[in-house]
């Protein structure tokens, strides 16, 4: 099960949703560490009540009030969105728009918790996310989370191919053959629009460039890629519009010389 998210700059982002197996599988490397902390505090709260009778007990009811209710939340909330055992399997808890969960969401996850794990070992969890698209347990669903899973290793670096693929260069070709039914004016506009676009406010930027993109697109019969936003959509059409002017000052500059001779 994939889950895609598309950012602001139409960019999409794309994860693979972790499936109860493995959530499961981390979960029971939770239970183990767990278990060792309790065993630690259980140890500790021995000397601490032989040398003074009830500062141990207290010790311990605070030592597992604190693992069954911070333990998860300190981790997903520190580590961003993993525990010990989600990092060992390579999960890690998300928003649904792919940001890092917050506090709260950390929180309200991890409290209904509680309701996840009746009547035992995660029944009612186990039936709702079964039930879910994304496989989401009731803690998901209250805090907007999902638990995906991460990439481990990095990828190689692929060398960019020599030459664009036919079906590009015709492309381009189509594009400059288009540009060059735009006026000077039309062509200046373009062009100082991209060079200045560094001076200009955030929002105003954005809103030039929507506003550019959409007109050039109508006047010159274009359709955009699905994910391409409108500052690199113009800044494709102004450096095909330099590449065009480059190549027509050399054709004039090989004509003068011939001439010349």
């Amino acid at each position: 099960m994939l889950h895609q998210v598309v950012t602001t700059e139409k960019v999409p982002i794309t994860y693979r949703v972790a499936g109860m197996g493995s959530r499961f599988l981390a979960w029971l490397i939770d239970l183990g560490v767990i278990a060792i902390l309790f065993a630690a505090g259980f140890g500790l709260h021995i000397p601490l009540e032989m040398a003074r009778p009830g500062v141990g007990n207290a010790f311990l009811v605070l030592w597992i009030f604190a693992l069954q209710w911070g333990y998860f939340l300190f981790f997903e909330w520190l580590w961003v969105g993993q525990t010990p055992g989600k990092r060992l399997m390579g999960l890690r808890v998300l928003q649904m728009n792919g940001t890092s969960i917050s506090f709260l969401q950390a929180a309200v996850r991890n409290l209904i918790r509680v309701a996840d794990a009746l009547p035992f070992f995660y029944a009612v969890g186990f039936v709702v996310a079964a039930c879910s698209r994304h496989q989401r347990r009731l803690g998901d669903l209250a805090a907007e989370t999902l638990v995906v899973y991460m990439e481990r290793k990095a990828r190689a670096v692929r060398p960019l191919p020599e030459g664009a693929p036919p079906a590009d260069k015709a492309l381009a070709a189509l594009v400059r053959q288009r540009l060059a039914q735009l006026d000077r004016r039309q062509q200046q506009a373009l062009l100082d629009l991209c060079l200045r676009r560094d001076q200009l406010p955030l929002r105003d930027r954005a809103r030039l460039f929507q506003t550019t993109a959409d007109y050039f697109e109508r006047r010159l019969s274009l359709t955009r890629d699905e994910y391409q936003s409108d500052e690199k959509f113009v800044l494709q059409l102004a450096a095909l519009l330099g590449e065009r002017s480059a190549d027509s000052s050399a054709r004039e500059t090989r004509k003068r010389e011939r001439s010349a001779t």
